[in-house]
């Protein structure tokens, strides 16, 4: 079953947000906070890049510099390739295999940065798409609703 980004397999939008002049300490303690591997990165024209863990591991960490003087600019990925929330689940995940990333923004019409999706959320999805044809096909063999009109 196909579904959109939102609400398919974002069912509760939250957008985190840095900006550019914060440091890698504060956006990975913001990032630690709530439980994210990546943030949107805003400036005053909306989103201008996204900081991932990737990023503070290779770019700071790894790098050997100080996550108190580099900045979230410093390591960011300028100018992200983003999703809208009516954009289809493998459409996503295509996008993110192809071109090897791990999240992706989700920007509304305007696109004014509304939340992220990650390779995790979206292989849930396809695993909750996959138990439900499952059970789709399952009660169509046992002798119940025909296949695929079930609920």
């Amino acid at each position: 079953m196909q579904r959109k980004i939102v609400p398919g397999v974002i069912k509760e939008i939250r957008c985190t947000t840095v900006t550019a002049d914060k440091t890698v300490r504060e956006a990975a303690v913001l990032m630690t906070a709530e439980n994210i591997g990546a943030a949107i990165v805003v400036g005053a024209g909306g989103l201008v890049g996204i900081v991932t863990e990737r990023d503070l591991m290779r770019k700071v960490i790894g790098a050997n510099q100080d996550p108190d003087v580099i900045t979230v600019g410093d390591v960011m990925t300028q100018n992200p390739d983003t999703i809208t929330g009516d954009c289809l689940s493998s459409k996503a995940l295509e996008m993110m295999v192809e071109k090897g990333y791990r999240h992706l923004p989700i920007v509304d019409a305007a696109g004014k940065p509304i939340g992220m999706v990650s390779q995790r959320d979206l292989y849930q999805a396809v695993q909750e798409s996959l138990a439900e044809d499952l059970q789709a096909c399952e009660t169509y063999v046992h002798g119940g609703e025909s296949y695929g009109v079930g609920a």
